[in-house]
């Protein structure tokens, strides 16, 4: 195989792995906003309003793993559940350290009308890859989200706003992707 066969088949797969993530990009994100325009809940609340509707009572831990994220992340988007009502937290019958989350009635009722959010969606397409494409995946996006100098470790739910952190944090939080030549390129 040529060098210039080489270089085509690279440009073909970038090119489709664009392709792929715009895709990806536009579909999760007209999903989250018809999400938000229908119950008034972010992608994030409603995957975990869902969650949390399977069980009795559910921990702040157990919904993070759920969700594959952190305690703090999940807290944060509990605390928003409930101050609207869909949620509530008490003291957990089994262990008076940890928070039981339960859904309100109210919370029922937002859940009888919405849609799949696209996290769940996006979780269950993950979960019916073959390994060999998990894995692939996993190695690729780690490889991009190096290369531009981002941070997953402490990376908001799908959709979910941000919350500002300490100035003391200032300078040692999440990279954004700045445009470096605007209005070129795809």
């Amino acid at each position: 195989m040529g060098t210039k066969s080489i270089e085509r088949d690279a440009l073909t797969d970038r090119t489709v792995s664009l392709a792929a993530l715009r895709a990806l990009v536009a579909a999760l994100s007209g999903s989250a906003r018809a999400i938000e325009s229908r119950t008034g809940l972010t992608n994030a609340q409603l995957f975990l309003l869902r969650q949390i509707a399977t069980k009795d009572a559910m921990s702040i831990n157990e919904l993070a793993e759920r969700a594959h994220t952190r305690q703090n992340t999940v807290s944060a988007v509990v605390g928003g559940l409930e101050a609207v009502g869909m949620v509530r937290k008490s003291q957990s019958p089994f262990d008076r350290r940890k928070a039981a989350v339960t859904i309100t009635p109210k919370g029922k009722r937002v859940l009888a009308r919405a849609p799949r959010s696209p996290t769940e969606i996006l979780i269950t397409g993950l979960a019916a890859l073959q390994q060999a494409d998990a894995r692939a995946l996993a190695a690729g996006l780690a490889a991009l989200v190096g290369t531009l100098e981002l941070r997953t470790d402490d990376a908001p739910l799908l959709f979910e706003k941000q919350s500002r952190r300490p100035r003391e944090r200032a300078g040692r939080g999440r990279r954004t992707i700045e445009p470096s030549n605007q209005g070129r390129g795809p």
